[in-house]
């Protein structure tokens, strides 16, 4: 599939766009399509900007003209190329004796004259006194628009020999210089990407007004988006329109109002207005088990590792939603998860580089009797016990464990949440949550007394941070060395309610109710996590959604508190701090 088959919609609304007959009810489903989708959003200011060229190289007689052709048994697409005739009809005559590229599936050299395979028609013909050649390229049934290999050469080409002139901003104060593409002309500029060189203001034709700092490198799609790479960025609107800032993991739309943003900090920092929008990179579990829905299939509604049920994992109505599972401590009580296409360690979805955050909603009857485990989840790395037993695990349940060396910190444990994950130069350790009662710990009756808890485990590679959250205030954590790794994946299977390994699930089968497991491929924000027990209060999923076993979307929208400095994680784009 090329590039452009995979926005078809987008594709349709930019060409409404580049002859400005697109709708207003256009304009909506175009928001919608690219909020949040970083490559829609690419695909379509290349295009439109493909396009600027276009209508600049047609302003220097040159003509570019496409041709779809239906025959009984194929279709032909044809890309013209040619120097414009002045007062001469364009004739299907005068088309074929210009230059001519036929689309197909891979074209690596468009000036490869070597003949393609097929028929003596399909070789490229001299159709022209020039000398000129065509090449002909033919395929059955589908056929692609444009290539994107064909638009890159043409974009470059038009690139060296004219910059688009539709000019919509102007620099009030300061300089500028160009980085890629754009013009400056006298103080105007066009469609581009700059670097200031001083603190400058820009304003653009409706009045909205641009200031930015020093050494500030952004980039100008139009008079309604723009995207800061480095420096700091303050909007002062003037009209009504809503701008939408593109950050290098997070959109802003500013809904008509005030907005900055500041990149010189190790983490964005953001003041809203009075009703910014925020759309994170990274916020998508790479699985989540909802456990709504009625078939004996435990739905992955954000990847394809779809849950198998064993005897002991009832169907009960959910701790939210209509679903969730009940375990009965028995050998058969868990849903078996696949291996996220794991082969070695370090591959497969369940394999994370940047960190992890196994997040549940659980109703426990842990008895908390001495050597019991009540796993809420578990992946090995194989499925045999005795290699599985190497340490490459990852975990989250109960135990009654009073001493061992992997513990960290160590101490002398009884009941306790524990947190296991490998950790590169440090080896297999588990994080202790100890339910004593004891420094604002809950103990483990407060957990027992049939009310439904949040339960969180995160480990943050940049910071080395790993911690245990219950009900979105953090209980335990250890701190490791920044930029500790984590070694997971493998071809074990994951299980919820047990252990994947047949050997062990008499002794590691989980007592209670189990509902919403999510496994993310990196460290969730405290303050979001907060935010999740607060939407579970609700009666919402973590991200505020009624719940529901359909698919989560692909974008979240996030209004930020009104007229507040926040912080975003680096990482993700997710919110990590709210100066009130």
């Amino acid at each position: 599939m090329s590039r452009s088959d995979a926005f078809p919609e987008i594709r349709e609304i930019a060409d409404a766009v580049c002859i400005n007959q697109v709708t207003a009810e256009q304009l909506r489903k175009l928001e919608s399509l690219l909020s949040g989708n970083f490559d829609a959003q690419h695909f379509y200011y290349d295009y439109i900007s493909i396009h600027m060229h276009l209508n600049s190289a047609a302003e220097r007689n040159m003509e570019f003209v496409y041709r779809r052709m239906t025959e009984t048994t194929a279709v032909t697409e044809e890309f013209v190329i040619r120097p414009k005739k002045q007062n001469e009809p364009k004739s299907d005559e005068a088309i074929n004796s210009q230059t001519t590229f036929k689309t197909a599936d891979v074209i690596s050299n468009i000036n490869d004259t070597t003949p393609p395979s097929g028929n003596a028609s399909d070789k490229p013909q001299n159709s022209s006194p020039e000398g000129k050649k065509t090449f002909y390229i033919k395929y059955k049934k589908r056929v692609l628009i444009i290539l994107l290999s064909l638009l890159v050469t043409l974009f470059g080409w038009l690139s060296l020999n004219k910059a688009p002139e539709s000019f919509f901003a102007k620099v009030i104060q300061g300089h500028v210089v160009i980085v890629e593409q754009g013009k400056v002309e006298r103080n105007r500029l066009s469609l581009g990407q700059y670097k200031t060189s001083q603190d400058t203001t820009i304003q653009f034709e409706n009045g909205d007004t641009l200031y930015l700092s020093n050494q500030s490198i952004f980039k100008l799609f139009n008079d309604q988006e723009i995207q800061l790479k480095t420096g700091k960025l303050k909007i002062k609107p003037q009209s009504e329109n809503n701008i939408i800032v593109y950050g290098p993991n997070f959109n802003l739309f500013s809904k008509g109002d005030a907005l900055s943003v500041d990149l010189t900090r190790s983490q964005p920092v953001v003041v809203s207005g009075k009703n910014t929008i925020l759309l994170p990179a990274r916020w998508r579990p790479t699985h989540y088990w909802s456990f709504d829905g009625k078939s004996n299939i435990a739905l992955d509604s954000a990847g394809d590792l779809h849950g198998r049920p064993f005897q002991g994992a009832k169907r009960v109505a959910g701790l939210i939603g209509n679903g969730a599972f009940s375990f009965d401590n028995s050998e058969s009580a868990l849903v078996r998860i696949d291996s996220g296409g794991g082969t070695v360690v370090g591959t497969g979805t369940f394999s994370v580089i940047d960190g992890v955050t196994i997040e549940a909603l659980i109703r426990p009857n842990y008895s908390g009797a001495s050597g019991e485990i009540d796993q809420i989840f578990r992946k090995g790395w194989h499925d045999n016990v005795e290699i599985d037993s190497k340490e490459l695990r990852m975990l989250l349940n109960f135990q009654n464990e009073q001493t061992g060396i992997t513990l960290r910190p160590e101490g002398n444990f009884k009941e306790s949440l524990s947190f296991g994950l490998y950790i590169v130069g440090q080896g297999y350790h588990e994080l202790k949550l100890p339910l004593d009662g004891q420094d604002g710990r809950p103990n483990l009756a407060d957990l027992t007394k049939g009310e439904i808890h949040h339960i969180v485990a995160t480990y943050n590679v940049a910071t080395g941070l790993k911690a245990i959250y219950i009900d979105g205030i953090k209980q335990a954590f250890y701190q490791y060395p920044p930029g500790s790794k984590v070694l997971s994946g493998g071809i074990g299977r994951a299980a919820i309610g047990n252990t994947p390994a047949s050997f062990r699930r008499d002794k590691e089968a989980f007592s209670g109710e189990i509902d919403e497991v999510a496994f993310y491929n990196f460290s969730m924000p405290e303050l979001v996590l907060k935010e999740h027990f607060k939407q579970v209060q609700k009666g919402n999923n973590y991200f505020g959604f009624q719940p529901d076993p359909n698919p989560l979307p692909h974008q979240l929208k996030m209004t930020l508190p009104p007229n507040r400095s926040t912080t975003l994680d680096v990482m993700t784009g997710l919110p990590s701090q709210v100066d009130f």
